[in-house]
């Protein structure tokens, strides 16, 4: 369908372009609400081209559509029947297209991407004819794209003993060998664990934690920013492993550091030049050494991650008698809110 220039033009520009009343001069039969309703597919294929995408996106999308459609069809349901129920169950389906290992619902990117495309070409079955509420841009409104949340994730007690066993078992193992320097990413990868499971910090806190917020004789790591406290109280399994790290950290540099340098720093041991690797650790690493750690002492699947670390953090704290203040306090929550939210999440964790 000829879209119109609502731009003001000039007199003559406006004369020619009436000239002959013609229509345009190659019209899309196959984009026509009936094709729409009896070949989707079809008539998706023939407007997409008309859309400026890339070709490879173009076979992306195609693909995509194709099995919402043939989703649909299997529902007994046309284009002209579609409710936003309908998408959010489609989503909510597992790929018959993949193996059976890796049947699941659509990840949240690939959601997005449909609800998208869906909004988009019911917008234009509009334009041709069709009536009624646009169920894609519902989707859009009702957030069906992000999916339902998926549970708070804890250290069960007997994960979490054996978590907190192995910084331990581990350290010893470093002291009986009397390994030093040479054995410094070990040290690290236990300071690591032990701020974010004996200390909550988050991925986000700890590549940019440096010197100065460190209080080992207090057990205290303070974040705080104006307007914003964050004082993380260290338990007591934590301060060990994180206080070898900070003496052996020391070590490699050969004296005083000043206050703003890295806590964690990388392996610069490799890769061309002297800025191949940078000096903090990047997002990346931390979880790749978190989960190394945590498959060591049997901790595997979505547990394995910083994030549960912390939530266990928060959970020892609760088990500890911690107040929602403290909590706000220890973790640099935004609001005592959150602070609740964890405590019923947590709740929940030990009911199942």
């Amino acid at each position: 369908m000829e879209k119109k220039n609502l731009s003001p033009a000039p007199a003559a520009q406006y004369a020619i372009k009436r000239q002959g009343g013609q229509e345009a001069a190659n019209p899309d039969l196959l984009d026509a609400l009936p094709v729409w309703l009896d070949s989707p597919a079809i008539a998706y294929g023939s407007w997409l081209a008309g859309q400026g995408y890339a070709e490879s996106t173009q076979t992306v999308y195609i693909a995509m559509f194709s099995r919402f459609c043939q989703w649909l069809g299997e529902s007994g349901k046309r284009l002209d029947q579609c409710d936003k129920v309908d998408i959010r169950l489609f989503l909510d389906a597992a790929n018959p297209n993949l193996p059976e290992s890796r049947q699941k619902a659509q990840a949240s990117r690939q959601r997005r991407q449909y609800v998208i495309q869906l909004e988009r070409v019911f917008a234009h079955l509009g334009s041709l004819g069709l009536g009624g509420i646009n169920p894609g841009r519902q989707a859009g409104y009702e957030k069906i794209a992000r999916g339902a949340d998926k549970p708070t994730r804890f250290l069960t007690r007997e994960e979490c003993d054996r978590a907190i066993g192995g910084l331990q078992e581990a350290l010893e193992s470093l002291t009986e060998a009397g390994a030093g320097v040479e054995e410094w990413l070990t040290y690290r990868d236990l300071g690591l664990v032990g701020a974010i499971l004996g200390g909550g910090l988050k991925v986000s806190h700890l590549d940019r934690l440096t010197l100065n917020c460190m209080d080992m004789e207090e057990g205290r790591i303070d974040l705080s920013l104006e307007g914003y406290t964050h004082r993380a109280r260290l338990l007591p399994f934590a301060v060990e492993p994180i206080a070898a790290w900070l003496s052996i950290h020391g070590q490699l540099h050969g004296g005083e550091l000043p206050p703003n340098h890295p806590v964690f720093r990388a392996d610069r041991s490799s890769g061309f030049g002297r800025t191949a690797k940078t000096v903090t650790l990047h997002a990346s690493s931390i979880h790749r050494r978190t989960q190394r750690f945590l498959e060591s002492v049997g901790v595997t699947g979505d547990r394995a991650s910083p994030q549960t670390l912390r939530n266990t953090y928060a959970a020892l704290l609760i088990d500890g008698g911690a107040s929602d203040e403290e909590l706000v306090d220890f973790m640099g929550l935004k609001a005592s809110l959150t602070a609740q939210r964890l405590r019923q999440a947590y709740a929940r964790s030990k009911a199942a």
